[in-house]
């Protein structure tokens, strides 16, 4: 661990020396990473904050370059996950991110960044709050298992924030004890909102025909049987093998309601 860290300081010093951010800025990454590996958070912290404010001034850090440029402003996802991480498990607001913020920007400010402290400190503030704010949500939606919904506010930003299939995976979660004639119609409503917040025709087959098969069981919930078997119908068009036994009982079901109807 000495060893490497004595070539990553050397390393940064020279870059440092010659002015060349962009390799700067990569060495104190890999630093970062080393030393978080190591189980030394705390250091880890402070040197992902000078990474991202490199970031944030622009630096071109993918081209070995040693100036700045406002296309390139932005932060890292892997950087600020990290940061947001540690803020979230060690408790740590605003004002304590802003000391740290203080001292490494007392300590490796550099004269031609173009952004000013209170300008990166602001946007670097935003944006480790947004991405912690997602990391709490993501961490209650593990917890609460299928028996309790989000707030009405907590699942719309779990939609924005989250991929297709980590929606799915909520559905199912809050369908998987509830019978497809009887959904209780809060659980019904919220698995309406989250089915329609999801592309299908980003979904690999098998989940796309999990998609319907849920949507299926919520419009039949609602008593509306003509649209639940379009819905059931277009499930077996693409569900896997372990699906389709139960989607074609469900879409029967509907048929055998639909027929008994029309004979009386």
């Amino acid at each position: 661990m000495a060893d490497t860290l004595s070539d990553l300081s050397k390393e940064a010093k020279q870059y440092w020396g010659d002015e060349q951010w962009g390799e700067y800025r990569n060495v104190r990454y890999e630093t970062a990473e080393h030393v978080r590996c190591e189980g030394n958070h705390e250091r880890a912290v402070y040197l992902y904050v000078e990474v991202m404010i490199f970031d944030l001034q622009g630096v071109a850090s993918g081209t070995g370059g040693n100036g700045f440029n406002q296309a390139y402003e932005g932060e890292t996802p892997a950087v600020v996950q990290e940061l947001a991480r540690f803020c979230l498990r060690k408790n740590l607001e605003a004002d304590a991110l802003k000391s740290v913020y203080d001292e490494v920007s007392d300590e490796f400010w550099v004269d031609a960044f173009p952004r000013t402290r209170e300008d990166v400190w602001e946007e670097l503030r935003a944006i480790v709050e947004e991405y912690r704010t997602t990391l709490r949500l993501r961490k209650k939606v593990e917890k609460i298992g299928g028996h309790q919904l989000l707030t009405s506010a907590e699942a719309t930003s779990f939609a924005e924030i989250a991929d297709d299939y980590e929606i799915l995976q909520r559905v199912e979660t809050l369908l998987e004890s509830e019978p497809p004639t009887g959904i209780p119609w809060e659980k019904r409503k919220r698995a309406h909102d989250y089915l329609a917040s999801v592309d299908v025709r980003r979904l690999g087959d098998r989940w796309k025909g999990k998609a319907f098969r849920w949507a299926g069981e919520v419009v039949l919930s609602n008593g509306e049987k003509d649209e639940a078997l379009r819905y059931f119908e277009k499930a077996l068009e693409v569900a896997g093998r372990d699906e389709k036994a139960t989607i074609e009982r469900l879409a029967n079901m509907v048929r055998g309601g639909q027929a008994q109807q029309k004979a009386s």
